[in-house]
């Protein structure tokens, strides 16, 4: 027998686990380390900590992306300000390009935190993390490459009718 609550073995005449001492023990299959997923779950519980990891490390490079055009805005806006006030053609450095810069940095600190919140709430399996999923998707669809790969896989796995069953089974 295995305990319900840590997978530890139990004795058959034990009230008590003896690895983390609570009292419901019945017989039961040892817990794995991570979510046990059966050969025949649907489609959604195969894929959806993938998808979950895949939300997570999009997030991690849009915040790199981000924390890279926020410096770059300073970097240049410094730079065109020292060496190109005193232009008379009005080189744009000082002003213009710092303001794109810095709006792309905080488009792309925006998308790192929806995506966090979007991976993390696939991985707790959360009711609205689904709807939020394919909404976010669908806006990924425009970031190139990566983010058109992630929301081709996203609205693959979530979007299907039976996929909303699946996912209302499974979440909690």
């Amino acid at each position: 027998m295995f305990c319900n609550h840590c997978g530890g073995e139990v004795q058959p005449n034990q009230r008590f686990c003896s690895s983390c001492g609570k009292a419901a023990v019945t017989p039961a299959a040892p817990v794995l380390a991570g979510p046990y997923v059966s050969a025949s779950a649907g489609r959604v519980a195969r894929h959806l900590k993938m998808l979950a990891v895949f939300w997570i490390a999009l997030s991690a490079l849009n915040l790199l992306k981000a924390g890279g055009r926020l410096v770059g805005a300073r970097v240049i806006g410094a730079w065109g300000r020292g060496w190109f006030d005193d232009a008379g053609w009005g080189f744009p450095a000082g002003e213009i390009l710092p303001a794109i810069l810095s709006t792309m940095g905080v488009l792309s600190l925006v998308l790192a935190a929806i995506g966090f919140v979007v991976g993390f709430a696939l991985m707790e399996r959360r009711p609205w993390g689904r709807t939020m999923a394919i909404v976010v998707a669908i806006i990924a669809l425009l970031n190139p490459i990566l983010g058109t790969v992630l929301g081709i896989y996203t609205l693959w796995v979530l979007l299907p009718g039976d996929a909303e069953v699946e996912y209302g089974k499974i979440s909690r």
